[in-house]
């Protein structure tokens, strides 16, 4: 009975738990308001520990360096010619600012601006840096086009990628050195307007577009993508259809739909926790994915409608440009696993039960040679006592030699039959205790089993014993005579030579 109920407490101790929801795993830390304006982009700098927030309040433009540690302005804000609307960090501390028909540099190390970095023919809406191969990817509205630069020459690395409509995402794998653009587009066909949903894949060595994945026909989609580098997974944000396309960008096809409704548009991706950030522009709040799942795990509350995500890899820490200021969230560590309950039962034994071993009091064994009796003079022989053969009456030979350590007294063995009144059980031993010596140890036995001596060898009171001696022949000559008779009135037997 005790291990039924012991497995019915596991049980909903387990449902218990099944029941909790998991506590979650982000933190909000602050939100970061830039000294006027509102903030436009931000980007972040694991190595430096710094954070770096574009704003604008439509007449003054800053850049605002922050300690991500702290979260404190660290210097006095940059001024800037025009408002900083996207940026990226390229190689050895450079951050790059797109003023819309220009890319300026900020050098970190010496806090020096640098504008008309490199020109652009058209209008600035998405850069991209790839700091190893040393590129900067830049989606141009006006132009409909994703060039690819050297940032050590400024130089174009080949021709312009041109596409169908201007691009709504951009996104590079650091790792293989490639660039990934999206657009959404409509067109009339068959008098129809049909919209198209494609994901670019642009070449960082040779700024070519190397394939093409179609990703549907919704209005308002493919807008933010991201880069798994490990799994070579990309994902693009559907924000009118309230999903993620995942991408499996070595074969070029889509492999599934996330749900993530609210108007996911800007996407960020920890490779380090495998967890996918999408900015839901009409919740006002960040969905937390887990890809192999396949679901929304947590919300993080942002400011209104955010548009930009900068993700720190080494801290796991989130920025999300939101409501004119930039929320900064922290990855906590998981908390430990509650060891579950394991109900404790008790064995029952399956073998015999072994019984009590209880110690019997040792019984000395018996010996061999029985202690010599010590000789008893008897006044007065029993007078039920007979012998069991006729012996002839003899006088018993005095001695006074005792008896010897081989003499030996060999009391009749026990019996279940009755005795019949006037049997005579005594048995007579004679042993030679030496030369010329005899001892009779003759023992005469009642009816009610005591043990009586007749004589007792080396006995001095020789009129006893003589008169012992009579009256044991008289009454063996009577049972003689009592035999006989006996044997005339009975059938005869044959003679066994008994006399």
């Amino acid at each position: 009975m005790r291990t039924p109920l012991l497995t019915a407490v596991a049980v909903l101790a387990l449902t218990s738990t099944a029941a909790t929801p998991p506590p979650p795993l982000h933190e909000n830390l602050r939100t970061l308001t830039p000294p006027s304006g509102s903030a436009l982009d931000a980007e972040v700098d694991p190595a430096g520990d710094r954070l770096y927030v574009s704003s604008s309040d439509g007449t003054t433009h800053r850049l605002t360096v922050y300690s991500t540690a702290t979260g404190d302005p660290v210097g006095e804000p940059v001024a800037l010619p025009a408002p900083a609307t996207v940026m990226a960090l390229g190689a050895s501390g450079t951050v790059y600012l797109g003023l819309s028909t220009r890319i300026a540099a900020y050098d970190t190390a010496s806090g020096t601006l640098t504008d008309h970095r490199i020109a652009i023919d058209g209008s600035v809406t998405h850069l991209a840096a790839d700091p190893g191969q040393g590129r900067l990817y830049v989606g141009n509205q006006a132009a409909k086009s994703v060039t690819v630069y050297d940032t050590a020459t400024g130089a174009p690395v080949g021709e312009p990628v041109v596409l169908p409509f201007h691009p709504a995402g951009l996104a590079v794998d650091t790792t293989h050195h490639t660039g990934y653009a999206t657009y959404v587009g409509g067109a009339v066909e068959n008098g129809s307007v049909v919209y198209r949903n494609v994901l670019n894949t642009v070449d960082g060595t040779t700024g070519r577009l190397t394939g093409t994945v179609s990703l549907g026909s919704t209005a308002l989609g493919s807008m933010g993508v991201t880069v798994d580098p490990v799994g070579r997974t990309g994902y693009v944000a559907n924000l009118a259809a309230g999903t993620v396309s995942v991408v499996d960008l070595r074969e070029q096809k889509v492999t599934g739909t996330l749900t993530v409704d609210g108007n996911p548009k800007a996407l960020a991706y920890d490779p380090g926790t495998s967890t996918l950030y999408a900015a839901r522009t009409g919740a006002s709040s960040v969905a937390v994915v887990d890809p192999a799942k396949g679901e929304v795990t947590e919300t993080i509350t942002t400011g209104e409608r955010p548009a930009a995500l900068a993700l720190d890899p080494e801290e796991h820490t989130l920025y999300t440009v939101a409501g004119g200021a930039v929320t900064q969230t922290a990855r906590k560590a998981p908390p430990e696993p509650t060891p579950e309950p394991t109900p404790t039962t008790t064995q029952e034994p399956t073998g015999p039960t072994p019984e009590p071993t209880t110690t019997e009091p040792t019984t000395p064994a018996p010996t061999d040679t029985p202690p010599t009796p010590t000789p008893t003079p008897t006044a007065t022989a029993t007078a039920t006592a007979t012998a069991t053969t006729e012996p002839t009456p003899t006088e018993p030979t005095p001695t006074d030699t005792a008896p010897g350590p081989d003499s030996t007294t060999t009391p009749p063995p026990p019996t279940d039959t009755p005795t019949p009144t006037g049997a005579d059980t005594g048995t007579s031993t004679t042993e030679d205790t030496g030369p010329n010596t005899h001892a009779n140890t003759g023992t005469s036995t009642n009816t009610t089993g005591s043990t009586g001596g007749l004589a007792a060898t080396g006995s001095r009171i020789l009129p006893v014993t003589l008169a012992a001696a009579s009256l044991a022949a008289l009454g063996g000559a009577a049972l003689v005579l009592s035999r006989s008779r006996r044997r005339g009135a009975a059938a005869p037997e044959e003679d066994d030579g008994t006399p």
